[in-house]
């Protein structure tokens, strides 16, 4: 998926070129001075067989614990946060006991050693992929990163390009496996060092917009930086950090199976995202959490403006005034000591971290139910919050019905709240941040709204007769949808009038995903074309199930419409519809429209209409179509 990039080696001189036979046994790389320092594979040589670290010695950096540089995090259990982020993902995969040698590694070039993972995971699946195209540089070159090679350099070839190759998968990660000890940049993290330095100190954003640039073949920088930041966020709550404790984060079977996802809450099932600071993290979790309607960026940004307020500017949970604590200010004598504390004490967490007041704030005013055994006298303040559609009036009722401080500090609520909404109105981190509870619909896709909420969207926006009339009328619901659409820039065709503005298959699929937050990245951030380039994205971004009655691709079964899951998409030759399930009232489980014939409406198409293939937004959003880095 990105660029070329080319490492010129400074140390010695290679003139050979690998090809594929010659590369049947690799083993350990060899200098060879009777031959000019050309480098050469000793088949004879033992392999490195995942040996450990001695961590002892590795002090913890200064870095964000999700971010790119090495983070200030215990060695250890960085090491252990990556091998329990490979099970979750790919358990098979032959990176399992690479920790200890990538976080020793990465301290040397002071990169975040999550990093390697997360573009592993991107590229290749945890090198794990099938992916047709991608055989030779994962499984002959040990290469899970995509990392492209000169002729110079040791490689594989595939699809006419370089790839650079190691002699194992340890190796790739390891600065001083023998092979890397005479090359330059010849491990991952001293080569991703060496040429993405100053863009890795700048942030995601640079480092992103030069690692896999927009119009450099079909990246999307946005997409980019949502999988990059869930992998890094995902490892550093497993090592601990305020993002997630790890026996918070879902297990391999939640997190590979869309069906086990939506299983009974458990407690100690939250999980709280870290971004940039703890602003944001609280913003993005708001947005995320719970299973009914998910609180807008509005009124996200009324509640944390109040926090501001109680806590300081960066939402401290350890504040105090003698009295009441956290970033509530809740006091000490009642809503601290018999709730935060036993709360905490409930989810096996500490009353301190920010994570813990996060989800007993959402617990308090009733956006979620984690704690299901104790009754909130607060629980209607979240409904309330959500009848309010700028930040300034979020923030006046949250202070009247939750803080209850008489009106103090209002108007600076007030401009906390409209400050934050700004800064945060373009956040890509905020659109996949991701905070929910196992079993909450936010917990099945990534934190969006999930199946619940895409009926909602759909009784919202779709007729629930298979044959309404007239015909092209759209629901009220709709006609709005389509003007904060065109206001955003997002995808609704060009229509002959204003009236027929998304009486289109594509339009209805691409809003009715995003709006009700099922996947906001789908259609290139909903701004993308008509049904051939969703196809051509569901291609490249989703997984594909298979044609209907021939095989389901997850398993190698028959593909029967009993398989299908409320958001799979079908296309056929110009066209695209939706499978939402059993909705009351609804006279049909699928729905669509039809360009300047249908309005959105339950769908007569159906399973295997017109020789559908089916697409489903794959549960940890997944990419394996990567090509160089």
């Amino acid at each position: 998926m990105r660029k070329t990039l080319s490492i010129i080696l400074t140390a010695i001189i290679l003139v050979s070129t690998y090809t594929q036979t010659a590369l049947a046994l690799p083993e350990r790389l060899i200098i060879n001075s009777s031959l000019n320092n050309i480098e050469y594979y000793d088949s004879n040589a033992a392999c490195s067989t995942g040996s450990s670290t001695d961590l002892s010695s590795v002090s913890p950096g200064s870095g964000a614990p999700n971010g790119l540089t090495y983070p200030n995090l215990d060695a250890a259990k960085m090491a252990d946060a990556i091998e329990k982020y490979i099970e979750a993902h790919a358990p098979e995969s032959p990176l399992k006991g690479t920790g200890q040698k990538a976080v020793a590694s990465a301290k040397k070039a002071n990169l975040n050693p999550f990093l390697a993972y997360a573009h592993a995971f991107m590229e290749s699946t945890l090198a794990t992929t099938d992916e047709p195209g991608a055989q030779i540089k994962v499984h002959q070159g040990h290469n899970a990163f995509g990392r492209t090679a000169t002729d110079s350099q040791p490689h594989v070839v595939e699809a006419s390009r370089n790839w650079y190759m190691w002699t194992s998968f340890e190796a790739s990660v390891d600065a001083d496996a023998d092979e890397n000890k005479n090359v330059d940049s010849g491990d991952w993290f001293s080569y991703d060092r060496a040429v993405f330095s100053d863009e890795i100190d700048q942030g995601i954003a640079a480092y992103v917009a030069k690692y896999a640039p927009n119009g450099d073949g079909k990246n999307d920088e946005q997409y980019y930086i949502g999988i990059i930041q869930d992998a890094l966020d995902e490892m550093a709550g497993y090592a601990g950090a305020s993002v997630a404790t790890a026996s918070t984060l879902p297990t391999a079977s939640s997190s590979a199976s869309t069906t086990n996802c939506c299983a009974t809450p458990t407690k100690g099932g939250g999980v709280v995202k870290m971004l940039s600071d703890n602003p944001e993290t609280a913003l993005g979790y708001l947005m995320s959490a719970g299973n009914g309607t998910k609180l807008t960026l509005a009124q996200a940004a009324g509640v944390v403006g109040n926090l501001q307020v109680e806590s300081s500017p960066n939402v401290d949970p350890r504040a105090s005034n003698g009295t009441h604590i956290g970033i509530a200010q809740w006091d000490e004598a009642n809503r601290w000591n018999n709730g935060v504390v036993k709360f905490a004490a409930d989810m096996n967490g500490d009353p301190y971290d920010l994570a813990i007041q996060l989800r007993f704030l959402a617990w308090e005013m009733g956006l979620t139910d984690e704690w299901k055994d104790h009754p909130s006298t607060n629980g209607g303040v979240a409904d309330a919050v959500r009848a309010t559609s700028t930040p300034e009036e979020a923030a006046e009722v949250f202070e009247a019905t939750f803080e209850r401080s008489g009106g103090s500090a209002l108007d600076q609520r007030r401009a906390n709240a409209r400050a934050l909404h700004d800064k945060y109105k373009d956040s890509a981190a905020l659109g996949s941040s991701g905070a929910a509870l196992p079993g909450t619909s936010a917990a099945c896709s990534s934190g969006s709204g999930g199946a619940s909420g895409l009926q909602d969207y759909t009784l919202k926006y779709a007729w629930k007769e298979l044959h309404h009339e007239p015909r092209t009328q759209r629901k009220d619901d709709y006609v709005a949808a389509m003007d904060s659409a065109v206001k955003d820039g997002r995808y609704t065709d060009t229509p002959k009038s204003e009236e027929m503005r998304g009486v289109d298959c594509g339009v209805f699929v691409t809003t009715l995903l995003y709006d009700s937050g099922f996947d906001k990245t789908y259609n290139f951030d909903a701004k993308g074309g008509g049904s051939a380039i969703q196809r051509e994205w569901a291609h490249g971004h989703w997984q594909f199930l298979g044609s209907a009655n021939h095989t389901y691709e997850p398993d190698g079964s028959k593909f029967t419409d009993d398989k299908l899951q409320p958001g799979d998409v079908a296309f056929s030759e110009g066209h695209v519809w939706i499978y939402v399930g059993e909705i009351s009232g609804f006279e049909s489980k699928y729905a669509s429209a039809s360009q300047g014939e249908k309005a959105p409406s339950a769908a007569g198409e159906g399973f295997d209409w017109d020789g559908a293939v089916w697409y489903r937004k794959k549960s940890s959003s997944t990419s394996s179509s990567g090509i160089s880095a």
